[in-house]
């Protein structure tokens, strides 16, 4: 019963938390980027993981964050009982679910260093 409350109590937790973070969050913050040096940027969030030169001689910024993390699950089943997998005794077993988050950010400027557009990908493109 303990670890149900812990599971419970855990996930309340982590949905608190994760309510703060929001991707309109997101999407305002890197708008407002747009006419700016991108060496403000960088200064502001840190060097790229990456860049390239398009052909029109513009220039892309790649930033990429991805997270792997477990969060403990209840299980039900016989299979868990009697000390199964995890030595829980009775019908309940305790299990994890794998989580990745993942973003990309893509920054392109200008010759002259000047943002004129960007674009995400991931299932976890949030700022607060």
């Amino acid at each position: 019963m303990k670890y149900i409350l812990r599971f419970i109590f855990g996930s309340m937790l982590f949905l608190l938390i994760q309510g703060c973070a929001t991707h309109s969050k997101f999407v305002q913050k890197y708008n407002a980027w747009v006419g700016h040096n991108i060496s403000e940027l960088i200064h502001q969030i840190g060097y790229p993981d990456d860049t390239f030169t398009l052909p029109n001689k513009n220039r892309v910024y790649i930033y990429e964050r991805s997270r792997i993390y477990s969060l403990p699950s209840p299980v039900m089943g016989i299979g868990y009982g009697f000390g199964g997998f995890y030595g829980n005794y009775g019908l309940f077993g305790y299990g994890s679910d794998i989580v990745q988050e993942s973003c990309k950010l893509f920054i392109e400027t200008t010759k002259k260093g000047i943002i004129t557009k960007w674009a995400s990908r991931g299932n976890h493109c949030v700022s607060n």
